[in-house]
């Protein structure tokens, strides 16, 4: 799918509306003309054909799902005739019950901000929507881009107060009375945490190291002088967002840990107050069942065998047998 973000009565210096372009819009072809005032262009899983028109048009060689994917530096952050390539990791909800992450690469141009995702985050949408209503927000390229990095920290900030919001949950009922405290689920719920946190902190790493790389972006990929600072300062104003986040970020893994320790605690004190039971049952009952034992015995001559106390008095000695461990138990404090 291509999108494509333009400013009308560009000729004229207005910007009374920025609206998505559809391919079969224009020309013989079925393709609209791509002109400098088409400031965003947006590929969404382009097939082989979307890829080559653009191409055409923009005079760059764009990279491809595979080249997207690659996770070294140089394969990620660079810059190549004349535009910059930045691929960064984003975390969001795929349908599924934990946070997916997938690769998106934006291309900023002098005349063009080109994005290529195989991915749906919800950012994008919530940018395009903002597009539509604000025009200012895509008046170029470069502020296209830095307002959509915005959005895109926004949404991940939002994510991760999702899942903060999910451990401290989890937090009171680790915590909570023994009665229906399942912690078994609880450690499933806090390993999907877990799972959501990495890819937002991965996402945000990955962001992190692509504002350090734009910040560092010639003049001529910007535009004036002044819109260069703007851009630079509005980074800058990133690059703080992206550490806090990472820095919470960092505080929700290490309360997870301490959660799943917790757990893992709480398991094992019921464990061990089950195993203590068994245990002072186990002695409490063994003097009793020694008694019953030899008096199970089939000799011809035990001397009690006959006698009329003899079952009262066999029956008290192992209630006494029984109970004694017990007090002795209790004055130990054992119980």
């Amino acid at each position: 799918m291509l999108n494509i973000y333009s400013r009308s009565d560009a000729a004229e210096g207005a910007m009374s509306a920025v609206h998505p372009i559809e391919p079969d819009e224009g020309g013989e072809s079925g393709w609209c003309d791509i002109t400098p005032e088409m400031v965003w262009i947006d590929l969404y899983t382009p097939d082989r054909e979307e890829e080559h028109y653009v191409e055409g048009v923009v005079g760059l060689n764009l990279p491809t799902r595979e080249d997207m994917e690659e996770i070294e530096f140089s394969s990620r952050l660079y810059v190549d005739d004349g535009a910059a390539f930045m691929t960064a990791q984003l975390a969001f909800h795929g349908g599924q019950d934990q946070l997916q992450s997938g690769p998106v690469t934006f291309v900023l141009h002098e005349e063009h901000l080109i994005t290529i995702r195989y991915i749906d985050p919800k950012s994008f949408s919530i940018f395009a929507d903002r597009v539509v209503r604000q025009p200012d927000l895509c008046s170029y390229p470069a502020e296209a881009f830095g307002n959509l990095l915005d959005v895109l920290i926004d949404r991940t900030a939002d994510l991760l107060e999702r899942a903060s919001g999910m451990v401290e949950g989890i937090s009171s009922r680790i915590f909570a009375p023994k009665k229906g405290r399942n912690l078994e689920k609880v450690l499933r719920e806090l390993g999907g945490c877990q799972s959501d946190t990495a890819r937002i902190r991965d996402s945000l790493v990955s962001l992190g190291r692509l504002l350090l790389y734009a910040r560092g972006l010639p003049l001529d990929l910007i535009g004036t002088k002044e819109a260069y600072d703007a851009f630079h300062e509005h980074l800058r104003t990133l690059e703080k967002d992206v550490s806090s986040l990472n820095d919470h970020a960092a505080f929700v893994s290490g309360n997870i840990a301490y959660l799943h320790e917790a757990a893992l605690g709480m398991i094992n004190l019921e464990q061990n107050t089950t195993i203590k039971i068994v245990s002072v049952a186990s002695v409490a009952f063994l003097p009793p069942t020694l008694i019953a034992s030899l008096y199970g015995m089939n000799f011809e001559y035990m001397p009690e065998l006959h006698q009329p106390w003899a079952y009262p008095v066999v029956v008290g000695a192992m209630i006494a047998s029984a109970v004694g461990p017990l007090v002795w138990f209790r004055i130990k404090g054992w119980l």
